[in-house]
């Protein structure tokens, strides 16, 4: 009984706690957590005072079940001393010597432990009997109890709302500063309000990050935003400053007045709970419109714009906002959007903004065919720019030892063709353009993971695993060769420069490198068939840099079609059929290996500080 009691008591003190609660429509969100822990312990307590009254039970049931069983043997005793007892009587009326005194008792004993135990199983069914009432009971108020909790939970929910709403819908002030340059075309007027149109934009930006970031709940809120559209007022505004310069530009500082607004259907959005507890009734004060259409220009929502391309222009009704991503708050209403790159379609829309918007502009490129000489070069993000491409025409070419100086794997020649134009890097790869690559992608090149790559000592590869491409063993600039790269490496990097820029990237094919090489002529080099002295950096040809390092790319002249380095400096990667190989020469090696048709297979992971590449686009 005084389990029950104190039973009752842990039942008396939640379910009050938790009708205070629901009685409660004001409480704070941190006071209706507190209740809700509360009453979590008082549960686990009472889970626990709920076990321990089933144990019990299960105790009585078991003690009944000896009971009972024992019932059967007191019974087959009983019986067996009456037997004995009769047989003792039946004897006596022969013989009246027998004593059956002993018999009487045994039985007298028999009977009462019999009648005994069965008053024990009586008392025992009642015992048990009470005990389940006892169980079902506690088990009825947990199951109140869990109910009283999930109740709190969804108080808590409504009141987490409303915290958001009065979090969000507040009013403030906020000073700032614009300034811009005046249009020729424009006005001065025309400029003015455009500056203060500016200044409201950069003012209602700063208010609705300044509100996202003061919420109770900013960081689940921020998970959220881009599913909902919260956005903000301007009440008023005040010009403190303002005036034209004598460069024509325009200076503005205004006082503005806002409010945030949040939808309340959004509310539950941004706190990802169920559309339920803001789809109910509408609150008082709720600045949702019945009529969908109604917009309100003193709204400023923010405009969301991205497009596949990069360091493309975003123009909204006439002003450049710069290049995509792009988030810029705008006043209710009509507004011209157009996206613009070169070399792609324009994207325009007229937009009619009411809430937050966002625009996912595709951009197709224009139909257009390079020309021969033609210098190409890439955005890739922000203000990084892929290597500069120069276009070779399609044609054909004989391929191989033409001149009679090759070796074997140069021969026979044979008539091969390009079939279209395409983009090839006027110089080697260098370290510059590699480390964009590896500093946004974090890679690591097979050198610096195996420790391969090799130098040329005494006439014979050895390799150096404190070599890579930071570091090769010599000096080497920004615009040097990158080398210390595998045709893995080589591959990786032209996959990342079509993920960038949208174009078809890839290391040159035999056939593609040797066509740039020859540009037109059937010798060994692109200016006849002996190297010369000074016009390439190969062993013993003469240049300051030869048998000691890469020249830095461009330090000799081009060929016929524009392109750099193609004898000597470093060997480069070109793909075969039958797997890879390297094509130039370099800067260690002899001039007749810095041929136009020469070439070593290589494996794809081999690397060393005399091989390089360059890289060939898709129109």
């Amino acid at each position: 009984m005084m389990r029950l009691a104190r039973l009752a008591l842990i039942m008396a003190s939640t379910l009050t706690l938790a009708s205070t609660a629901l009685a409660q429509q004001e409480m704070t969100v941190e006071e209706i957590t507190n209740q809700i822990s509360t009453l979590e312990s008082d549960f686990e307590n009472f889970s626990g005072t709920v076990n321990q009254l089933q144990q019990e039970e299960r105790e009585l049931r078991d003690k009944l079940q000896n009971l009972r069983e024992r019932n059967n043997e007191l019974e087959q005793k009983r019986e067996s001393t009456l037997a004995e007892m009769n047989d003792r009587y039946q004897r006596l009326v022969e013989d009246p010597t027998i004593d059956i005194a002993g018999a009487q008792e045994a039985y007298k004993q028999a009977v009462m432990a019999h009648q005994q135990n069965k008053e024990d199983i009586k008392q025992q069914v009642s015992l048990v009997n009470q005990k389940s009432k006892e169980v079902e009971e506690a088990r009825v108020s947990k199951h109140s109890l869990i109910n009283e909790i999930e109740t709190l939970k969804e108080q808590r929910n409504i009141a987490r709302i409303d915290r958001l709403e009065d979090e969000f819908n507040r009013t403030g002030d906020l000073e700032v500063s614009q300034s811009i340059s005046c249009d020729r075309n424009e006005t001065l007027g025309q400029c003015e309000n455009r500056g203060k149109l500016m200044a409201k934009q950069k003012a209602s930006k700063q208010y609705l990050d300044e509100i996202l970031a003061s919420l109770s709940e900013s960081s689940l809120v921020s998970e959220n935003l881009e599913k909902a559209s919260p956005n903000v007022q301007i009440l008023g505004s005040k010009t403190i400053s303002n005036g034209f310069s004598g460069a024509g530009n325009y200076g503005v500082k205004l006082a503005v007045e806002l409010r945030g607004q949040l939808p309340q259907s959004q509310a539950c959005t941004l706190l990802g709970v169920d559309m339920r507890y803001c789809a109910a009734e509408q609150r008082p004060g709720n600045i949702e419109t019945a009529q969908e259409d109604t917009v309100d220009s003193s709204v400023m929502h923010p405009l969301t714009i991205r497009s596949n391309v990069y360091d493309d222009e975003v123009i909204i009704d006439g002003v450049s906002y710069g290049s995509t991503p792009i988030e810029v708050m705008l006043p209710g209403g009509e507004h011209e959007v157009e996206i613009l790159k070169y070399g792609y379609s324009a994207y325009a829309e007229k937009i009619r903004l009411k809430d937050a918007m966002s625009i996912r502009a595709e951009l197709e490129k224009s139909e257009y065919s390079f020309t021969r000489g033609e210098k190409i070069q890439d955005i890739l993000y922000r203000d990084v720019r892929g290597p500069e491409l120069v276009v070779v025409p399609a044609g054909k070419f004989k391929m191989g030892d033409l001149a009679g100086n090759g070796l074997p794997n140069e021969r026979p020649a044979e008539t091969r063709e390009i079939p279209s134009a395409l983009g090839i890097t006027d110089t080697e790869i260098t370290v510059k353009h590699f480390r964009n690559f590896v500093e946004d992608t974090a890679y690591v090149t097979d050198a610096e993971k195996q420790g391969t790559c090799a130098i040329l000592k005494n006439g014979r590869p050895e390799f150096n695993e404190k070599l890579s491409w930071k570091n090769p063993g010599y000096k080497q600039s920004d615009n040097s060769p990158v080398v210390c790269v595998s045709y893995n490496d080589a591959k990786a990097y032209a996959d990342w420069l079509t993920t960038k820029s949208g174009f078809k990237y890839s290391v040159p094919t035999e056939a593609e490198w040797e066509y740039a090489a020859r540009a037109g002529t059937e010798t060994d080099f692109w200016w006849g068939n002996d190297v010369g002295f000074g016009k390439a950096n190969c062993r013993n040809c003469g240049s300051d840099w030869s048998n000691q390092r890469p020249a830095p790319v461009a330090s000799f002249h081009r060929n016929p079609w524009g392109l750099f380095d193609t004898v000597g400096n470093v060997w480069e990667w070109a793909q075969t059929d039958n797997g890879v190989v390297v094509k130039g020469g370099a800067w260690n090696f002899t001039p007749s290996l810095a041929r136009v048709s020469t070439k070593m297979e290589l494996p794809a992971d081999f690397n060393s500080n005399y091989i390089g590449f360059r890289v060939v686009r898709a129109q």
